[in-house]
């Protein structure tokens, strides 16, 4: 009997976590994009994917498939990534003969500038309108976002013991399984301190350190109600819904990342600023956010109205 990949991809997943060490957010990347692979598998076979399917022709159906439902680059590059990781891994049990992905081409590395940066209006609309719902969990998480371009996943993660009275955020979870301390202004480092007192401590029988800041509740007719701490799709979920109160509907948390970061250096001039207040590891990642869009270009030439003006002075009229 042929042998099946989702037993297979599991095994995969708790080698990494447990052998490798990858954080849990590695491991769901990893899990989420072999299931991409499943699925199509499934869908072209009619039936579950097994190991034989691991084979240059297949994985290159699925790449076309990727790249003819116009996925970006990054995406292709990462599952394609994952999936060669994984045959990899198969390799060395004996369970696979070779590794089909290391005969194929990699989807060219290259970073794109953002196609959706929410301007200043747009993101201080965002925090006007959990203002006007009065939902002061929801405001809280917009004004993290709005003011330090975190990402949905550490926003979510987020404990009592990160608000820090004198910097906001200290040893903030980020990407990469490691930690940050991330600065708010210190208004908002206050309003945090007055949620937990006002909001946090009404979810928990008692409040520590390790308490989580973001909570979720829905409830059911019959059954009551049910709370648990927030993920980074409840996040997502959250912005699609005021993205829509504002005429904003396709806002995800991302495109705030993207507008601190714009509204930073427009501000400041300074690469570096942007660099250090997303985290990021090399400059070069920064860079897209120099790339000039129209409306700054026209801004940046300004200065020749006037250039353009003297020089035509006394022009004799025809």
């Amino acid at each position: 009997m042929a042998q099946q990949l989702l037993e297979l991809v599991e095994q995969f997943c708790g080698f990494q976590r447990k052998q490798r060490g990858k954080t849990d957010r590695g491991v769901k990347t990893y899990r989420w994009n072999l299931e991409q692979f499943l699925v199509f598998s499934r869908t072209r076979n009619v039936r579950p994917a097994q190991v034989g399917d691991l084979e240059l022709a297949h994985v290159q159906a699925w790449m076309d498939a990727m790249a003819a439902a116009d996925l970006a680059l990054s995406t292709m590059r990462a599952r394609q990534s994952t999936l060669s990781s994984f045959c990899a891994w198969l390799v060395k049990r004996g369970l696979l003969v070779a590794n089909p992905v290391a005969r194929m081409d990699r989807p060219p590395h290259h970073r794109e500038a953002p196609r959706q940066v929410p301007g200043t209006a747009i993101m201080d609309a965002l925090i006007e309108a959990a203002r006007q719902r009065k939902r002061m969990r929801d405001l809280a998480i917009f004004l993290i976002l709005r003011y330090t371009g975190m990402r949905r996943e550490s926003v979510a993660t987020l404990r009592v013991r990160n608000i820090d009275a004198q910097w906001g955020l200290r040893n903030v979870s980020v990407k990469g399984g490691t930690t940050r301390d991330i600065p708010l202004p210190a208004v908002v480092t206050q309003f945090l301190k007055s949620y937990v007192e006002r909001v946090v401590t009404t979810k928990v029988a008692a409040l520590t350190h390790d308490t989580p800041l973001f909570w979720s509740e829905w409830g059911r007719r019959y059954q009551g109600k049910t709370q648990a701490p927030m993920d980074g799709k409840n996040i997502w979920r959250l912005c699609k819904t005021y993205g829509r109160l504002i005429g904003y509907p396709m806002l995800k948390p991302h495109d705030l990342r993207h507008g601190v970061a714009m509204e930073i250096l427009e501000a400041q001039h300074d690469l570096e600023a942007v660099r250090a207040m997303l985290g990021h590891v090399r400059l070069e990642t920064t860079q897209i956010y120099a790339q000039i869009r129209p409306a700054q270009l026209k801004r940046a030439v300004e200065f020749y109205e006037a250039k353009a003006l003297d020089a035509l002075a006394g022009e004799p009229k025809t």
